[in-house]
């Protein structure tokens, strides 16, 4: 198990570089949640704010 993590010797290069990925994966996914979040909360200011539309009665 030792050498599967020091990985030939260059197992600081290989793990730091796998925990910087999982971290910017992380990242991308929570900055893409609180997006998706915020643009949500316009749509529904947006819809609340323009006047419904009169119904056809032809």
């Amino acid at each position: 198990m030792a050498e599967f993590i020091d990985m030939g010797g260059f197992g600081n290069y290989i793990w730091s570089s796998y925990g910087f990925a999982v971290i910017c994966l992380i990242w991308l996914n929570y900055a893409s949640w609180r997006k998706a979040k915020t643009t949500a909360e316009q749509l529904a200011i947006l819809q609340a704010d323009t006047p419904a539309s009169p119904k056809n009665t032809e």
